[in-house]
């Protein structure tokens, strides 16, 4: 079902965006998705909650000075549900990792943490208290897709798998091209990882991406183009996945919109 009141520990539970303009952001994303807002003063800024039928699928906050200075993009985070985000944050140095972000208090609504793997890309923990994460997924307007493009898939797979006991599978793609690895907690698929090739510049880092679920993939790229939005990958349909295409906000951050195969929809 694509309502949600808990993830087990381990499992992708929210993203948020870290953007150099946010109501600029605000604009886009609710002329592309339908998104509604409400905004939340915090000791770190305004945090802006986004709604889709009432419930939250995703965050918004400003760029910190720092970023802005060193000419950092706008760029989504993921964060995964952890019982301890202290536990958790020691466990990933142990494993290689460094604590960008030592763990903190995000008032009530939960504790966080951010975290670069080895492989340099960054993440959140997230132990949730009165903010379980994301209440609606897998349906158009929301997260249903969490993947890390690396350079190192096999150290990547040595570090999650250790941090959150993921199981990790990695075989041919559907359609024939290439493997693709995909990432579960128990049973449920979580999330994929993706090596990066030579088509990517070398001076781009590891990182996770996110994918928003559209009705229309064709349909929201047209629209993205319009609200100001690039197209950094044309749409690309995957044998027994969907169509994907990826874009670049009018604020600098990417992002992949996925129209799911039709015995996909209903997850």
């Amino acid at each position: 079902m694509p309502e949600r009141t808990l993830y087990e520990p381990g499992t992708f539970s929210w993203i948020d965006l870290s953007t150099s303009d946010l109501e600029a952001a605000k604009a886009f994303y609710a002329g592309l998705l339908g998104w509604e807002y409400q905004v939340e003063e915090t000791p770190m800024g305004p945090y802006v909650m986004c709604l889709k039928d009432g419930k939250p699928v995703a965050g918004m906050g400003n760029q910190s000075d720092e970023q802005k200075e060193m000419g950092i993009p706008s760029f989504w985070n993921s964060y995964v549900s952890v019982a301890s985000a202290d536990e958790s944050a020691a466990k990933a140095v142990e494993l290689g990792g460094n604590v960008v972000v030592p763990p903190m208090d995000a008032m009530d609504a939960g504790r966080m943490a951010f975290i670069a793997a080895p492989g340099g890309e960054a993440f959140g923990l997230w132990e949730p208290k009165n903010h379980v994460g994301a209440g609606l997924v897998n349906e158009p307007g929301t997260l249903t897709w969490n993947e890390l493009l690396t350079r190192d898939l096999d150290a990547a797979k040595t570090f999650y798998a250790g941090l959150f006991g993921w199981n990790i599978h990695t075989g041919p793609m559907p359609s024939g091209a290439g493997e693709y690895t995909t990432v579960s907690v128990g049973e449920n698929m979580n999330g994929g990882m993706f090596v990066m090739d030579d088509t990517f510049p070398e001076h781009v880092p590891s990182y996770w991406s996110v994918y928003l679920s559209v009705a229309d993939a064709d349909e929201t790229t047209s629209k993205a183009k319009d609200l100001g939005a690039e197209v950094v990958m044309p749409a690309m349909t995957v044998d027994e996945v969907g169509t994907i295409v990826v874009l670049r906000d009018p604020t600098g951050a990417v992002f992949s919109a996925m129209q799911a195969a039709p015995q996909l929809d209903e997850s």
